[in-house]
């Protein structure tokens, strides 16, 4: 099936003209002048000059007149408060085990990766907001004697706390990023530690894509064959030969890192570095695959069949999500980026969307006129 991409070219940015004719606008009397007798109705004229009374709160005014279900509801709005143990379904008495079990769940539920469903991403906000003030002592203790109304100081007087609060920040700060949401939980108090870099830039691929001059005016279909890598179907893409072959690492634990506390004049001072033995992994391979030799990944070629939108230019970056290097482990793939590279034309070259090209005639012919092929 045809991938089709979407190209907009330089040319459709539009610019705007100045707000007033002539400078003589800028002054604040010939902005009302200006308006009033030229872009104004009669009306809106009179509007301008005419003095509205603010209403008396004794007479009738705007106040007296709202509903008692509106006031009711604003009364509601005012006063309701978020109840962060409700959030996290914990008792006030619980633990921060029992609370760091409970953000682990319900942040498996609600996380926007994970849960497509209409209210989840607000969800996963109130839930990470909860647990960034009674994960904290010092929070969690103003929280009780004064509600959120106690956290207005940590979070420069703002009356909702979790405003100031950064979902993702605490979600990596838990599970050690977002690979950390389909693993285990470490033991330095359930952060995982994962040191190796599994950006997603690693799997997006760069294809250069050649064609000829007038593909790129017209537009068309074009079959592509892009080199990629895929994860090893033997091995699955651990790198080992079985199962067996996987052990935990002993010098971290299994965790990736590894954490050195030393006791300063201002405190104990932890310091985390990637464990040398397991390069940050975790695991230890002691057999390795025969089919990738241990990378967990195998080198295949890919057949496209893409759309080239007409208009394209030279040296134009075109992505393709989703059709990058695939890793299985993860069930992640990444973006292929098209660069594209248009043949010259002898004799016409382009700007933007416009075709030129230089001839030589001669004198009779420029009075005449002629066609010239």
């Amino acid at each position: 099936m045809p991938i089709a991409i979407t190209h907009t070219p330089h040319s459709s940015i539009s610019t705007f003209p100045p707000p007033f004719p002539n400078s003589s606008a800028l002054r604040p009397n010939s902005f009302l002048k200006f308006h009033t007798s030229s872009s104004l109705s009669s009306g809106a004229s009179t509007f301008f000059n005419k003095t509205l009374p603010f209403p008396n709160p004794n007479s009738g005014g705007f106040l007296r007149r709202r509903s008692p279900l509106r006031r009711a509801s604003l009364r509601a709005s005012a006063t309701a408060a978020t109840d962060y143990y409700s959030t996290l379904k914990v008792g006030r008495n619980a633990t921060l085990q029992e609370i760091k079990a409970s953000y682990r769940k319900l942040a498996r539920k609600y996380h926007p990766d994970l849960n497509k469903g209409p209210g989840a991403e607000e969800k996963f906000k109130e839930i990470s907001a909860a647990y960034e003030v009674l994960s904290d002592d010092e929070k969690r203790s103003l929280y009780d004697r004064f509600g959120e109304a106690g956290l207005q100081g940590e979070n420069g007087g703002s009356s909702n706390y979790s405003q100031g609060v950064d979902p993702s920040v605490i979600f990596d700060a838990f599970f050690g990023g977002s690979d950390g949401l389909f693993g285990g939980m470490g033991e330095q108090g359930g952060i995982n530690f994962n040191f190796r870099n599994r950006g997603n830039q690693a799997l997006d691929i760069r294809y250069d894509l050649y064609m000829s001059f007038e593909e790129a005016i017209f537009g068309g279909q074009k079959e592509i064959e892009v080199p990629c890598s895929e994860t090893c179907d033997k091995c699955d893409g651990t790198g080992a030969k079985s199962s067996s072959s996987i052990k935990s690492c002993t010098a971290c634990g299994g965790r990736g890192g590894v954490v050195k506390s030393e006791r300063t004049p201002f405190g104990v001072m932890s310091q985390v570095s990637t464990c040398l033995k397991c390069g940050g992994d975790g695991k230890i391979v002691t057999d390795h695959c025969q089919s990738c030799g241990g990378s967990g990944q195998v080198q295949s070629k890919r057949n496209m069949k893409i759309v080239i939108p007409p208009g394209v230019s030279d040296g134009a970056t075109m992505q393709i999500q989703g059709e990058g290097n695939l890793d299985k482990k993860r069930g992640i793939a990444g973006d292929l980026y098209l660069v594209v590279h248009v043949n010259k034309k002898h004799g016409i070259w382009r700007d933007g969307l416009h075709l030129y090209s230089k001839i030589n005639i001669d004198y009779t012919e420029a009075i005449l006129g002629t066609v010239i092929k």
